[in-house]
C-alpha cells in the first residue's frame, strides 16, 4: 500500500529509539506474557477450574478494550496529521484486530457436560501476541513522528528568525526580532529537553544536550555581537565576529534536527550523511584498544574466532587513534618515544600471536596472549596518563583571567602593539586547550565524557576566534560601549568554559580511576546563616535528619584523612622542615572544617567555610610549589618522576576548588550545593596531598635532603588543632548567641570572628579583604 509519508522506513519501523515507547509497552507486554505463560504449561482438563478460565478470559478482555482506547487515540492523532494518516490509520486497523484475536483465543467455552473449556492451542497465542505487539509498536512510533515534526517545525522558525536578524540594519527592528527570537529558542528548549531525556542511546543524548547547551550560551552572544555590529557596521573584525555567532548557533540547529530525525522513524534523503555526522569520532583510542583487547580475549576460546585480517586492522585502527599523541607539538620528546615503543612492541607481539594461531603449542600461544593483553593495557594506561600530565600542566601554567584582562585593557588603550602580542598568547592558550579536548576525548571510556571532550574541541576554536575579533574590533573604536560589553560577555564564556573544562578533567580522571559514582549531600550540619551577614528578622533554617547524616559522614572522612596526615607529620616534624609544616596547618584548616559539619569550631557561618577553604587551597598552591623544589634535588630519576606524577593533581584540584568558591550563591538550595562542592574537594585535595606528602616524606629520609629555606614569620598561626576543650568552648559560646546572629554585625565583631580562621602564611590577604 502505497504511502504519502515520504520519511517513514519500513526497515526501521520496529526498532524502538525512546524511552517512553518501552514504557508504554510495557503493561501490554506483562498481560500478554500472562496469557502466552498460561498456554505454555500443559494443562489436563481436571487441573483448569473454572476460576482459572474465566480469570484468562477476563485478561482477554482487559487487553481487547485497552487496545480500542488505544487504537481510538491514534485514529484521532491520524486525522489531524493528513502525512501520517494512510499508515497510521492501517496500524491501528491492525492492531484492533490483533486485539480482537486475543479476545477470541481467551474466550471460554462448554464441553458436552457444560464444563468450561478452552481450546485453543499455544501456537495461535504466539502468533496473535505477536501481531498485537508489531502493530501497536507500529502505531506507537508514528505517533511519534507527530512530535519529531514539531520540534522541526519549531527549529525551523528559530533558523527563519536567525536569518532575518542576521540581515536587520535598525537597532528597533533588531530589538523586535530579537524578542521573537527568545520566545522560539524558550520553546525548542522545552521540546529538546523533554527529547534528550527521552532518548535512549547515551551518545546522541550527550549530542542534544551539548548542541542545547550551545544555543542556551550563544542567546546572549547573538544580542551583543549584533549591537556592535549595528553600532560598527563598517568594521570587518565587528562582522567576523558577529558571524562565528550566527555560525555557531547555526551548526547546532542542525545537529539537533539530525539528532531528532534519527531518534524517530524517519529518515533524511541523506543517510549516509546524516550517520556520518552524528557517528564522527565514535570510535576513539580506548574503544578501538578495547575492541582490539577483545579479539585477543577471544582466542582463547578458539583460535579461529579472529582471522589475521581482522586483528590487523584493529591493530591499525588503534594506532591511528593515537597518533593525536604522537603528532602533538605538545608532548614531549621523551613520552613521544614512549608512545612509538608501545607501537613496535605491541606490533611485534601481534606477529607472534599471528604465527601461533596456526600451531599446536597451547601453552606458548595462551602466554603470547597473555603478554599482548599486559602490553595492551600499559599502552591505554600511558596515553591516559600523558592526557591527565597535560592537563595539570594547562591549568597550573595558564591562568585565564591575567590574559583576558590584558586583552581587554589594550583594546580599551588602542595599543595594538601590546594587544597583538596578547592575541598571540592567548591564541597559544586556546590551541593548548584544544589539543587537550582531542587528547581527552581519546582516553574517555563513555559516550557522554567523549561527546563534552569534542564539544570543548569546537567551543574553544569558536570562541578564542570570537574574542579576539572582539578585541580588535574594540581596539578599532575604544570609547565604545556595546564593543566592550561584547567582549566582556565572551570573555565571561571562556572563563565559564575552563571552569567546565577543569570539571571535565576530573571527571575523566575519576572514571579512569574507578571513581564513578559521586557522594550526595546537599545540606548544612546545623540551623545556621547563608554569609557573613544577614537581614534582620531571618530566622535559621533546620535540617532533616538525612541531611545531617549525609554530611556527617563526609565529614568524618575528612576527619579521618586529617587525622593520617597529622601522623605522618608528627614523625618528621623539625623545624626546617617547611613541608610538614603546611601539611599540618593544611590538615588543621580541614579539621576546622570537619567540627563545621559537626556544628562546632570557630567556623560559624557558611561564609566562614567558604572563606577557610580559600585559604586551605593557597596553601595547598604554596605546598606543592615547595614539593617541586624539593623533587628537584632527588638523584634518583624514578622516584622523582613518581613524585612529580602525584603532584601535578595537586594544582588542578586546587584550581578546582577555587572555581567552585567563586560561584555567586542565592537561596538555601545554591548554598547547599557550595557547601557540598567546598566539603568534597577539599576532602578529596587533603587525600592527595597525604598520599603525596608520605612519598616526600620517605625520600626525606632516604635520600638525607633538607629544607634550608629561612621559615616565613608565623603571623600567629596555629599549625596544630586547637584542643577539645577550646572547640567545647566555641560551641557554648554559639550556642548561647544564635539570637545575636539574627542582626546585622559590626565591624568590630566581624574582625573578632575573622581572626579565629587559620590563615597561611603572610602573603595571603586578610579575610576583610578578599
Amino acid at each position: 500500500m502505497a504511502s504519502p509519508n515520504k520519511g517513514f522506513s519500513p526497515q526501521k519501523s520496529l526498532e524502538i529509539k525512546t524511552k517512553s515507547i518501552e514504557t508504554t509497552l510495557v503493561p501490554l507486554v506483562t498481560q500478554i506474557s500472562t496469557l502466552v505463560h498460561f498456554k505454555e504449561k500443559p494443562r489436563c482438563s481436571s487441573t483448569t477450574n473454572e476460576k482459572t478460565l474465566y480469570a484468562i478470559n477476563r485478561v482477554g478482555e482487559v487487553v481487547n478494550t485497552a487496545v480500542e482506547r488505544f487504537v481510538s487515540v491514534g485514529e484521532s492523532i491520524g486525522n489531524e496529521n493528513p502525512e501520517i494518516k494512510s499508515d497510521l490509520i492501517d496500524a491501528c486497523r491492525e492492531a484492533r484486530s490483533a486485539g480482537g484475536a486475543i479476545k477470541r483465543i481467551t474466550c471460554v467455552e462448554h464441553d458436552s457436560l457444560g464444563k468450561p473449556i478452552c481450546v485453543t492451542d499455544r501456537q495461535s497465542m504466539v502468533q496473535a501476541a505477536r501481531g498485537l505487539l508489531t502493530a501497536v509498536t507500529r502505531v506507537l512510533l508514528l505517533a511519534d513522528i507527530v512530535i519529531v515534526k514539531q520540534i522541526i517545525s519549531v527549529k525551523k522558525k528559530v533558523t527563519s528568525t536567525l536569518n532575518r536578524l542576521e540581515g536587520v540594519i535598525s537597532f528597533p527592528e533588531f530589538v523586535k526580532l530579537f524578542g521573537v527570537y527568545g520566545t522560539q529558542m524558550i520553546d525548542l528548549a522545552h521540546l529538546t529537553g523533554d527529547r534528550q531525556n527521552d532518548l535512549k542511546d547515551e551518545r546522541r543524548r550527550s549530542q542534544l544536550s551539548a548542541s542545547r547547551t550551545i544555543l542556551e550560551k550563544s542567546t546572549m552572544l547573538i544580542l551583543t555581537s549584533s549591537k556592535t555590529y549595528l553600532r560598527h557596521n563598517e568594521c570587518l573584525h565587528a562582522r567576523k565576529c558577529r558571524d562565528l555567532v550566527y555560525g555557531q548557533v547555526r551548526h547546532a540547529l542542525d545537529i539537533v534536527q539530525l539528532i531528532v530525525y534519527d531518534s524517530g522513524s524517519t529518515s533524511l534523503n541523506n543517510t549516509s550523511t546524516l550517520t556520518l555526522l552524528l557517528a564522527k569520532n565514535e570510535i576513539n583510542f580506548v574503544k578501538s584498544l578495547r575492541q582490539f583487547e577483545y579479539a585477543i580475549e577471544m582466542l582463547n576460546v578458539s583460535s579461529t574466532s579472529t582471522t589475521k585480517e581482522q586483528l590487523e586492522q584493529l591493530y591499525n585502527t588503534t594506532i591511528d587513534n593515537s597518533q593525536d599523541f604522537t603528532d602533538s607539538i605538545y608532548i614531549s620528546i621523551e613520552q613521544r618515544e614512549k608512545v612509538l615503543q608501545c607501537h613496535k612492541k605491541l606490533q611485534e607481539q601481534l606477529a607472534d600471536i599471528i604465527k601461533l594461531m596456526f600451531d599446536d603449542q597451547n601453552d606458548v600461544f595462551t602466554t603470547a596472549i597473555q603478554t599482548i593483553q599486559e602490553t595492551a593495557r600499559e599502552f591505554r594506561q600511558q596515553l591516559e596518563q600523558m592526557a591527565i600530565f597535560r592537563a595539570s600542566e594547562f591549568f597550573r601554567t595558564h591562568d585565564e583571567n591575567i590574559l583576558l584582562n590584558e586583552l581587554k585593557s589594550y583594546s580599551l588603550s588602542n595599543r595594538t602593539d601590546l594587544l597583538q602580542e596578547s592575541i598571540d598568547r592567548f591564541h597559544e592558550q586556546a590551541e593548548i586547550a584544544i589539543e587537550l579536548s582531542k587528547l581527552l576525548r581519546h582516553i574517555s571510556s563513555c559516550d557522554q565524557l567523549q561527546v563534552s571532550s569534542e564539544y570543548h574541541d569546537m567551543i574553544f576554536q569558536n570562541l578564542s576566534n570570537m574574542i579576539v575579533s572582539s578585541s580588535q574590533s574594540l581596539a578599532a573604536h575604544p570609547n565604545s560601549r556595546v564593543g566592550k560589553e561584547n567582549l566582556d560577555a565572551l570573555c565571561r564564556c571562556w572563563e565559564e568554559q575552563i571552569n567546565d573544562f577543569s570539571i571535565l578533567v576530573k571527571e575523566i580522571q575519576d572514571f579512569i580511576e574507578g571513581r564513578r559514582e559521586k557522594t550526595v549531600y546537599l545540606s548544612l550540619p546545623r540551623p545556621g546563616k547563608h554569609g557573613t551577614t544577614s537581614k534582620s528578622g531571618c530566622k535559621p533554617t533546620k535540617l532533616d535528619s538525612d541531611e545531617q547524616a549525609k554530611i556527617a559522614k563526609v565529614g568524618l572522612e575528612m576527619k579521618l584523612v586529617t587525622s593520617e596526615m597529622d601522623a605522618e607529620a608528627e614523625k618528621w616534624d623539625e623545624p626546617q622542615n617547611e613541608i610538614a609544616k603546611r601539611a599540618k596547618n593544611m590538615s588543621s584548616m580541614a579539621f576546622s572544617m570537619y567540627l563545621f559539619t559537626r556544628g562546632e569550631g570557630t567556623l560559624r557561618t557558611t561564609q566562614d567555610l567558604f572563606t577557610q577553604a580559600y585559604y586551605f587551597v593557597e596553601e595547598g598552591s604554596r605546598l606543592a610549589s615547595i614539593v617541586r623544589e624539593f623533587a628537584n634535588q632527588i638523584p634518583n630519576k624514578t622516584t622523582r618522576q613518581e613524585i612529580l606524577l602525584q603532584l601535578d593533581q595537586i594544582p588542578l584540584m586546587c584550581h578546582q576548588l577555587k572555581l567552585k568558591l567563586k560561584n555567586p550563591v542565592l537561596g538555601k538550595s545554591s548554598t547547599f550545593s557550595k557547601v557540598d562542592a567546598a566539603i568534597s574537594e577539599t576532602r578529596d585535595l587533603m587525600n592527595a596531598v597525604t598520599r603525596l606528602c608520605t612519598t616526600v616524606f620517605a625520600c626525606q629520609s632516604k635520600y638525607k635532603i633538607i629544607d634550608s629555606r629561612p621559615t616565613p614569620p608565623s603571623n600567629n598561626i596555629a599549625y596544630s588543632r586547637p584542643p577539645l576543650s577550646s572547640s567545647k568552648r566555641s560551641l557554648l559560646y554559639r550556642t548561647t548567641s544564635i539570637e545575636h546572629d539574627d542582626r546585622i554585625e559590626t565591624a568590630s565583631e566581624r574582625s573578632l570572628r575573622s581572626s579565629s580562621l587559620q590563615r597561611p602564611s603572610s602573603y595571603l590577604p586578610a579575610l576583610d579583604h578578599i
